[in-house]
């Protein structure tokens, strides 16, 4: 039952994706912004100018990026062309070198030759930029639910309040959810511009033309989880490669992986990892579904959409909390663990290093500290420390 429930739920979602996509994008913004309106009204600036400055800085935002995305697209298609003489030597070497070892190379000469057909690129992002180009109705969109989101969120303490009282897991792990979202936006925003800037200048520095379009580029794909990189890095490769050879494109290879190994993948998740709290599996099929049912917007929105669909599916309801085991990272996937009587555990020996003395975990509290249920639990019960004798429950 739950599954065809989902099932049906994703068709519903994909035939109104023109809808759900670019209001769910405007929800998360408008969340991300959120704090921006507390502030100014702490400081005693009105809601209603606090919130005008709130969407102009979404729309600012968004028209930027949407923006020097098309403006990417038509630099490359006038660049292109210009290149088409030495894709062709580049592919007559290939050939020859294919000859001189003697492999038989006609079905896949013809199927490379038309893929690296300069005019078939062209016609690539020239259908891109229609796409772009023609997505007025997803930003009306987008826009009218920033302005309505803004104001009706203008005074979302009452509401919170109150679904608090009436519910409160729900009210958790929306105020998680805000939490995480608000974080991955940020992070991922001043991450990527810091990464956009170094590969500019990398590519600058190699000579590689067309260097500030990459870098935008290369902003844009880093809101796409674990792929990103690799759709970010193939285009200014191939474009060093003709123009001024192996080297040159091996070197904006290394420069990439490089900045954008220890930029992304060693200083970034030491920010956003805690907050989003989601592991590298399931982000990575997160993007992949969710660009199934939403379509591309589905792929920059695939760790935001999953954080909701976790928020008011597994976090709202102790029932399928265990379930955020399997999607957490770290070595402590469940915030606040249920009740679990640890001799059962014990003798599960779900671990498999031996039951009871012979665990050698055996007697280390599982909470320490009491830091995730607290050190008093009702009627004055210590419930921060529970017996060790197999994994964290």
């Amino acid at each position: 039952m739950v599954v065809a429930a989902l099932v049906v739920g994703c068709a519903g979602i994909y035939f109104t994706r023109s809808l759900i996509g670019p209001a769910f994008f405007a929800l998360t913004l408008v969340i991300t912004v959120r704090p921006l309106i507390s502030w100014a009204s702490r400081h005693g600036v009105p809601r209603p100018v606090s919130a005008v400055a709130a969407i102009l800085l979404i729309y600012t935002f968004v028209a930027i990026m949407f923006t020097a995305l098309g403006v990417a697209i038509v630099q490359l298609i006038d660049t292109l062309p210009r290149y088409s003489d030495k894709f062709e030597a580049i592919w007559t070497n290939i050939q020859d070198l294919l000859d001189r070892f003697g492999v038989d190379q006609s079905t896949l000469l013809n199927q490379v030759a038309g893929a690296m057909d300069t005019s078939r690129v062209v016609s690539l992002a020239q259908s891109l930029l229609g796409q772009i180009s023609g997505i007025g109705s997803v930003l009306s969109v987008m826009a009218l639910a920033v302005v309505f989101l803004m104001f009706d969120m203008s005074r979302i303490e009452v509401r919170a309040s109150a679904l608090a009282s009436i519910k409160p897991g729900i009210a958790s792990a929306l105020a998680d959810f805000a939490s995480s979202v608000r974080s991955y936006w940020l992070v991922s925003t001043v991450f990527g511009l810091i990464v956009a800037v170094l590969d500019v200048v990398a590519l600058g520095i190699l000579g590689v033309p067309m260097a500030v379009t990459w870098g935008v580029l290369s902003f844009i794909t880093n809101y796409i989880p674990n792929i990103g990189f690799f759709i970010g890095v193939i285009p200014p490769a191939l474009l060093a490669l003709v123009d001024s050879g192996p080297w040159t494109a091996l070197w904006v290879i290394v420069a990439y992986v490089v900045l954008n190994f220890v930029i992304q993948s060693l200083i970034q998740p030491k920010f956003t990892g805690d907050a989003v709290g989601l592991n590298t599996t399931t982000t990575f099929l997160s993007l992949l579904f969710w660009s199934q049912i939403i379509g591309a917007l589905g792929a920059i929105l695939a760790v935001p959409l999953t954080l909701f669909v976790k928020c008011v599916l597994i976090d709202s309801d102790e029932r399928s909390r265990w379930v955020g085991i399997f999607l957490s990272a770290g070595d402590s996937p469940v915030r606040d663990p249920d009740e679990v009587d640890p001799s059962v555990i014990d003798e599960l020996d779900l671990d498999g290093d031996g039951v009871g003395a012979a665990d050698p975990e055996h007697g280390t509290p599982v909470v320490e500290g009491g830091e995730d249920r607290g050190a008093e639990g009702e009627g004055g019960e210590d419930r921060g420390v529970e017996d060790r004798g197999a994994p964290r429950a």
